[in-house]
């Protein structure tokens, strides 16, 4: 048995990196049984076969994870594992939207994974620093770093933070330009680059699976297609404190624990709000999370009661259909 590493993921089979080449493996069947399927980034033990294939016997134990909701089906994804280092990327176009980053911060945060905030096109804004400081406000003490993956400027600050061992995964949308950055630290084209719509500044989803590389300097880097939609799982309010700590500062400072922060007197948020201490975009973000916190409370416990009915439902059809029984044979 020998261990390798996950570096792609197929519909049927894994590409994995074991002893120096890749092989194609598949799965024993107690992963079916279970539904725990390897992940890109997972350190697995497998039986090489013949003709550079191989058999997953298991997975190792995992240091750390990345998970987010499904946007459609909200099943909980586990985006890469082992990973070290969050590479948040959106671009100084149309990509640009600090609730979003607010919303890659959160994940990074619960993921209990460093991370630094990567602006990608530079080349474009006239006062970077100004959008550098309107970004670090958000980011708090999370690094940010403007570069430009077409003209190569300030992208040596990236392969900074992977040296040797490191696992680092970009995160972002579809067009920030993950799959540039990852061809620069590669130093070779392997991932395609298309244009992106002026229009909406959005790409065409390049990178259409996530994709483990190893980097020149012996670092690693996951490539991840973009993110439409970034379903956190946990909106708690310890992880609401810790992104948005300013929210919560004032909210301490209302006149009344039970506070509406709407139409109470003595609001502090209000009141910030009104001064500018606290901008509209960040309050209704922060409200955003809490609806959200509620929703999949609301939906968990109608799930755990739709479930009981149907237990229920199911024991009392099972009862008719004893008695039935004793009632047709006479006992």
């Amino acid at each position: 048995m020998l261990v390798g590493r996950i570096t792609e993921a197929h519909r049927s089979h894994y590409t994995v990196f074991v002893s120096g080449e890749e092989v194609l493996a598949t799965v024993r069947g107690l992963f079916h049984e279970t539904g725990d399927f390897p992940k890109v980034g997972d350190y697995v033990t497998l039986e090489l076969l013949a003709d550079k294939k191989a058999v997953i016997e298991r997975v190792e134990p995992r240091r750390s994870v990345i998970k987010r909701r499904g946007a459609e089906d909200d099943e909980v994804q586990i985006i890469a594992a082992n990973v070290d280092l969050i590479i948040i990327v959106m671009g100084l176009d149309g990509d640009f939207n600090l609730s979003r980053l607010e919303r890659y911060l959160l994940l990074a945060k619960q993921s209990e994974i460093a991370s630094i905030v990567v602006l990608n096109k530079k080349d474009l804004v006239e006062d970077v620093e100004v959008v550098c400081t309107e970004v670090a406000a958000v980011a708090g003490a999370v690094p940010v770093y403007a570069v430009s993956a077409t003209t190569g400027d300030n992208l040596t600050v990236i392969s900074e933070h992977i040296p040797p061992g490191t696992t680092a995964v970009l995160l972002g949308s579809s067009g920030a330009g993950k799959s540039t950055i990852t061809n620069w630290l590669l130093q070779e084209n392997r991932q395609v680059v298309r244009t992106i719509r002026k229009n909406d500044s959005k790409g065409r989803h390049t990178t259409t699976s996530r994709q483990l590389f190893t980097l020149p300097n012996g670092g690693y880097l996951i490539d991840t297609p973009g993110m439409r939609e970034l379903g956190v799982l946990d909106q708690s309010d310890s992880n609401e404190e810790a992104v948005f700590k300013k929210v919560t500062d004032l909210a301490m400072r209302c006149r009344f624990s039970d506070c509406d922060h709407d139409k109470s007197a003595g609001c502090a948020i209000v009141a910030a709000v009104a001064s500018g201490e606290l901008s509209l975009r960040e309050w209704h973000n922060y409200q955003k999370l809490l609806r959200e916190r509620v929703f999949v409370e609301q939906r968990d416990a109608t799930a755990a009661l739709r479930h009981a009915d149907e237990h229920a439902e199911r024991v009392a059809k099972r009862n008719e259909a004893l008695r039935r029984r004793r009632l047709n044979s006479g006992g």
